[in-house]
C-alpha cells in the first residue's frame, strides 16, 4: 500500500507523462503546471495545467480493509482508505494557431494509449523530487489508472463558474483510480504457521425443519412432553438443541426411537421457559485421529421457532398487602416480562365486564411465584368480585379453560 504522500505522488508522475508527451510536439515550448486554472499570471502559455478538483471514495476498496482491529483492540490490519482523484487539465496557446486543440489531441492519444501510471515512473518521481521523499505508492498494489469523465455542458458550466470563478478555456476531466493510502501504524505480528495440519473428509446430511408440532404447547406435569420436528433430511441419530428465553447455552433433547427421515418425535428437556423457543438439529462430527481434528458439530439445520405457554398452578389473593399471588409453570427467567390479565365474572357493572392487565413485581432471579398488585399509581384499585385470571410472559399467554355450559371458567380467583 502507500502513505499520505501517494496524492501528490500522482499529480507529480502524471506532470512528468504528460511533460514528455508535449515535449516532442509541434507547439513549440509548451510546458506542464500543475496551478490552479484561475492562476492566470502562472499557467503556461503554451502548454497544459493539472488541477486536482475533487477526492471522492473508491467504491469497490473502501471496506476492503473491514475489520482492521481485534475484539481486544488490537491491530489486525492497517487501516486503509481507497480514493478516486478527479482532475481538470486545461489547455493554454495561440488560438490563431490552435495551440489549444493540437495540445489537446497529444494528452488524449497518450492517456489513452497509456492510461496507467507505471512503477518505473512512480518510481522516477519518487526519487528526484525532494518533498515526494519517503514516498511508496510504487509498491501499491494495484497501478493508478487514468479514465476520462464525461462531463455534459451543464456540469462543466458549474465547474467553471461556480467553482473556479473564471472564463472558460478549453479543458477535460480524468479520474485517476485507485489510490490506497494506508497509516503509519507498525505491521501486526503474524500468526503463528501451522503446526500439524488436521484434514478430515466426512460425508454429512443437510437437515431442514419445515414445521413443529404443535406450534404453541402448554407443558403437562407429570409427564414427558413431545413436539413433532417435520422437514427435509432428519435424521435419528443427531443431537436436538433448544434455544430458551433468558439462556445463552442450548439444551438438549432427545429423538424417540421409530422417527423417520421426514417427521422426528421429540421429548422435551427440561429447563424450557415460556414464550418463544426455538429447536434445531445438530449432526456431531465423528471421531477422528487424533481427536483434535475432529469438529465438534458437523452440520446444523435451521432453527425452528415454537411456543411454550405458562400455566397458573395457582392464585389466591393476599388481602394484608393487596395483591394476588401467582404460582406459575414452567419457571420464569430474570429478564422476562410477567403481567396477569384479568377479566370480571359476575357481578358485572352496567357497563358490562371488566378487564384488567397486572405487572408482576420485579424479580431478579428465575422463579416461578409472582405478586401481582391489585392497586394502581392514581389510587384506584381494582373492584372487588370474581374474575378470569391469565398469566401473559413476553408474547406468550395462559389459556382458559371451557365449562360445561360452553363458556370459560378456570383459572379463577375472587378479589375481596
Amino acid at each position: 500500500m502507500s502513505n499520505a504522500l501517494a496524492i501528490a505522488t500522482v499529480t507529480e508522475t502524471l506532470s512528468r507523462v504528460l511533460a514528455d508527451a508535449v515535449s516532442t510536439s509541434p507547439v513549440g515550448g509548451a510546458h506542464v503546471t500543475a496551478l490552479r486554472p484561475d492562476a492566470q499570471n502562472a499557467l503556461p502559455n503554451p502548454g497544459v495545467n493539472i488541477f486536482l478538483y475533487q477526492v471522492t471514495p473508491n467504491a469497490a476498496w473502501r471496506n476492503a480493509d473491514l475489520p482492521t482491529r481485534r475484539a481486544d483492540g488490537a491491530l489486525l490490519r492497517r487501516p486503509q482508505v481507497a480514493l478516486d482523484l478527479h482532475y481538470l487539465l486545461t489547455f493554454y496557446g495561440d488560438d490563431l494557431t490552435l495551440d489549444q486543440q493540437r495540445l489537446l489531441g497529444i494528452v488524449v492519444r497518450q492517456l489513452h494509449a497509456a492510461p496507467v501510471l507505471t512503477r518505473d515512473a512512480v518510481t522516477s518521481a519518487q526519487n528526484t523530487i525532494g518533498f515526494l521523499k519517503g514516498s511508496n505508492l510504487a509498491d501499491q498494489v494495484e497501478l493508478v489508472r487514468f479514465t476520462p469523465i464525461n462531463f455534459s455542458l451543464e456540469e462543466m458550466s458549474k465547474l467553471w463558474s461556480v467553482f473556479l470563478k473564471t472564463d472558460y478555456v478549453l479543458s477535460v476531466a480524468y479520474m485517476a483510480s485507485v489510490v490506497l493510502i494506508e497509516t503509519d501504524e507498525p505491521s501486526p505480528a503474524g500468526a503463528l504457521p501451522v503446526l500439524k495440519p488436521c484434514i478430515v473428509a466426512v460425508p454429512f446430511s443437510l437437515a431442514v425443519i419445515d414445521t413443529v408440532e404443535p406450534q404453541a404447547i402448554e407443558l403437562s406435569s407429570p409427564g414427558p412432553n413431545k413436539i413433532i420436528v417435520r422437514g427435509q433430511g432428519l435424521a435419528a441419530d443427531t443431537d436436538v438443541a433448544f434455544s430458551t428465553p433468558g439462556k445463552e447455552e442450548p439444551i438438549f433433547g432427545s429423538i424417540d426411537p421409530g422417527s423417520t427421515s421426514d417427521s422426528l418425535t421429540v421429548t422435551l428437556p427440561a429447563g424450557l421457559r415460556p414464550g418463544v423457543n426455538t429447536v434445531q438439529l445438530m449432526q456431531p462430527a465423528p471421531a477422528a485421529s487424533p481427536p483434535e481434528c475432529s469438529p465438534h458439530v458437523l452440520s446444523q439445520s435451521n432453527a425452528a421457532a415454537f411456543v411454550i405457554l405458562p400455566s397458573v398452578v395457582n392464585i389466591v389473593p393476599v388481602a394484608a398487602s393487596k395483591s394476588l399471588k401467582a404460582i406459575v409453570s414452567p419457571r420464569v427467567g430474570p429478564q422476562q416480562q410477567v403481567s396477569l390479565v384479568l377479566n370480571q365474572l359476575a357481578g358485572s357493572p352496567p357497563a358490562g365486564p371488566q378487564a384488567f392487565v397486572l405487572p408482576a413485581d420485579p424479580h431478579d432471579a428465575e422463579t416461578d411465584t409472582f405478586s401481582f398488585s391489585t392497586t394502581f399509581p392514581n389510587g384506584s384499585a381494582v373492584p372487588s368480585g370474581p374474575y378470569l385470571a391469565r398469566v401473559r410472559v413476553d408474547t406468550a399467554e395462559s389459556r382458559l379453560t371451557v365449562g360445561a355450559s360452553g363458556t370459560f371458567n378456570k383459572p379463577s380467583v375472587t378479589i375481596p
